[in-house]
């Protein structure tokens, strides 16, 4: 017979571990949740009933209370942050507990000894039931005990042990004494214990051993993505929030909800591939409805959304997916769920990132006879940026050499054995071309290495399509990442790929072709006498009118024939068009030594009706040298700069004390605009606010003040969006000294 403590039980947790996922329970569903609970994930009862009382004996040593040390285990763990009540702890790591009895332990005839348990049956073969026996010394990293540190009448410190590579979730802690031979006694805890990664243990598989690091990617709650083209690259702000309560919950909720064998809850690769597929929730009722559409008015602009938080809190509240997001909201959203964990991990931005449909390593646009662009023929498509993560772990699944960073999309894209979710995929692998790798590598390769191949396609259909031209140096641009300790781009691309053109670079995409059936080869070789350029304006505010420029230059000796064509539209960053703007063409005749300019214009008159929130376009350039057959094919990006929003603080800014912020930016357009809103979120403030606003008049000049309450102390960042009917996505941050 087991003895356990007959104390009051305490209030049950907003989650636990059920077969499916709950959102917070309230009212009648709260009483719900109880009546489960004594069922469910605990082994000791959590409501009043009858307890067969241990018999009356001065030899059972009994537990009055427990001391957790949260403020001293926090501070050694790194997990002082977190705004949770349970202890959060780092498998590997001890921590301390000071325990007080009903009568004086004895070293002599006492035996004290823990269990942490998890789930409906907890198992040690599972690793939900650890056991912490009564040890003399510290174990070995892949064991766990405890250990009496001291004891003075009735108090006793013990410091307990987790194994290196223990299984990660909430754990119910029960201590266990045995007094001579009498019967066990158990107590529950009241406070449970979340058990994370831990990157500063050496046996852990996320161990990562520089500080400032760890500071980055693991500690740090003020992120930023970055977004654009390769030609002009943006940033935006975004509040990672991974210490809030909220984040560490959804974590472990959705964990439960991937049905990923606990036994599995131990690897960082097992856990953070599951997790990927339910960040979206495209095939799984995950967190995030992914939307592309330009329509989003069930729901929230995927522009507008400054911060994890807010989207996992509704999550959380509704047990519904969240609308709407894309690909940077996806990966921001990982980045907070990993590092809630203890994985390391950043947020990471690809520049005309490939989305190889055909798995064939290459990206193919199609061009009629008159050069005109074909886009119903096109299956693949250059995104101008695209949003994933890396997370940072060995891999002891590889062989070895693969640890390290690895890429892990939650974007969904393709589907990756059944679910949609990318990787983790080595980026050692990935710069090798090594894509028979778990997992995901190809598609990855391809994102980052895939060839642009322009065809001709004929009107005489039995005609094959030839090949125009072969760009192998169009996609996996400036990959990008925030820098360590600083809000600045930090440049990737060497992790990812070889410099192109090198031998090391081909070696890659020869050895990535291998495993292709339907890799392609190309001549490369073309005389060139003509050398030609693409002109677009650096920075053009939305709403004005601006030129695309070809030039041809003649490097020959004899004169040339050239016809340009030149086709314009509007696009989502996807790289999916949504309506022609522009389309022109022209032959202009070159001599020696002379440039020749073919330019289009396009007017705000032309572009506004169909312009997407991103504020993007393409233009296709096509000139084929008449004589010789040469041929100048490419595509080019562009976006409109948006307006500055300014953000300034009235004042000191105290915790608990409200203060102002006013927000000021300038109608560009020559038209007013409507349904106006304003979202701020940060780490400084109470909760998620969204103010709506007035229209504002055409060219007017607006300030708004908002009244805010901080509730942490610190340097930290406030991120506001703007967005109304006819601008999306209006972006500021302003960093405040609060007291």
């Amino acid at each position: 017979m087991v003895r356990r403590s007959s104390r009051v039980s305490r209030t049950p947790r907003r989650f636990g571990y059920a077969s499916s996922f709950e959102p917070y329970p309230t009212g009648a569903r709260l009483a719900a949740a109880k009546a489960v609970r004594s069922e469910g994930r605990r082994m000791v009862p959590e409501v009043p009933m009858e307890i067969e009382k241990a018999p009356e004996t001065e030899k059972q040593l009994k537990v009055v209370s427990v001391d957790l040390l949260k403020e001293k285990n926090g501070k050694e763990h790194h997990t002082d942050k977190y705004e949770v009540e349970e202890l959060v702890v780092r498998r590997g790591q001890a921590f301390y507990i000071d325990v007080e009895f009903d009568h004086a332990y004895d070293a002599a005839s006492d035996t004290i000894s823990l269990e942490m348990l998890m789930g409906t049956r907890p198992r040690v073969s599972s690793g939900t039931r650890l056991v912490l026996p009564a040890v003399k010394k510290a174990p070995s990293h892949d064991e766990s005990g405890v250990e009496i540190l001291s004891s003075s009448d009735k108090k006793v410190s013990l410091k307990a042990y987790i194994e290196s590579d223990s299984v990660i979730g909430l754990f119910d802690l029960v201590i266990c004494t045995q007094t001579a031979d009498e019967e066990e006694y158990r107590y529950d805890v009241e406070t449970d214990v979340y058990v994370i990664f831990n990157p500063w243990c050496k046996h852990d598989e996320t161990y990562m051993p520089k500080t400032s690091d760890l500071e980055e990617y693991v500690l740090n709650d003020d992120g930023m993505y970055f977004y654009g083209t390769k030609y002009q690259i943006g940033w935006a702000p975004w509040y990672q929030g991974q210490f809030e309560d909220t984040a560490i919950e959804c974590v472990f909720s959705l964990l439960n909800k991937s049905g990923l064998n606990y036994t599995y809850w131990r690897n960082p690769h097992q856990v953070i591939r599951a997790l990927s597929a339910l960040i979206n929730s495209q095939d799984d009722d995950g967190v995030l409805v992914g939307n592309w559409s330009g329509d989003y008015s069930d729901g929230v602009e995927p522009t507008d959304w400054t911060g994890s938080i807010s989207i996992l809190k509704e999550y959380m509240e509704t047990g519904k997916p969240v609308k709407y997001g894309q690909c940077w909201v996806f990966g921001s959203l990982f980045t907070t769920a990993m590092r809630a964990i203890g994985i390391p991990s950043r947020t990471i931005t690809n520049f005309a990132s490939a989305h190889d449909s055909d798995a064939n390593l290459t990206l193919d646009y199609h061009f009629g006879e008159d050069s005109m662009s074909l886009p119903d023929e096109d299956e693949d498509s250059i995104w101008n940026f695209h949003v994933w993560n890396d997370a940072w772990m060995a891999r002891p699944d590889l062989p070895e050499g693969y640890g390290g960073w690895q890429a892990i999309d939650a974007t969904p894209q393709e589907l990756s054995r059944g679910s949609f979710r990318m990787g983790p995929a080595s980026l050692n692998a990935i710069k090798q071309g090594h894509v028979y790798l778990d997992y995901d590598t190809k598609f990855a390769f391809a994102e980052v290495n895939a060839e642009t191949v322009y065809w001709m396609v004929y009107k005489n259909r039995r005609k094959p399509p030839t090949v125009i031209t072969v760009d192998s140096d169009n996609v996996g641009k400036n990959i990008s990442t925030k820098a360590v300790g600083k809000f600045e781009r930090h440049d990737i691309t060497d992790l990812y790929k070889y410099s192109e053109g090198t031998q090391r670079e081909r070696m890659a995409v020869a050895t990535a072709s291998k495993y292709v059936k339907s890799a392609k080869n190309f001549i490369k070789n073309v005389v060139k006498n003509i050398e030609f350029d693409v002109i677009i304006p650096d920075e053009v505010m939305l709403g004005s009118d601006f030129e695309v420029t070809v030039t041809a230059k003649n490097v020959g000796s004899t004169t040339h024939r050239v016809p340009i064509s030149i086709t314009g539209s509007t696009i989502y960053y996807t790289g999916v068009k949504k309506a022609q703007v522009a389309a022109s063409k022209r032959t202009v005749t070159v001599k020696p030594g002379q440039t020749e300019d073919f330019s289009v214009t396009c007017t705000a008159e032309d572009y506004m009706s169909s312009l997407t929130e991103f504020g993007g376009f393409v233009f296709f350039i096509m000139c084929i040298v008449s004589e010789t057959k040469q041929t100048f094919s490419v595509q080019r990006d562009f976006v409109l700069k948006k307006p500055d929003l300014n953000i300034e603080v009235d004042g000191g800014v105290s915790v608990g004390s409200p203060f102002s912020v006013t927000i000021s930016f300038e109608n560009p357009l020559d038209f007013p605009l409507t349904d106006c809103r304003f979202r701020v979120e940060g780490p400084g403030i109470e909760g998620h606010r969204l103010e709506r606003y007035r229209q504002v008049k055409p060219n007017e000049k607006v300030s708004h003040r908002i009244r805010l309450t901080a509730k942490r102390a610190g340097y930290r960042s406030l991120n506001v969006t703007f967005a109304s009917a006819e601008i999306k996505g209006v972006k500021g941050t302003k960093s405040i000294d609060i007291n």
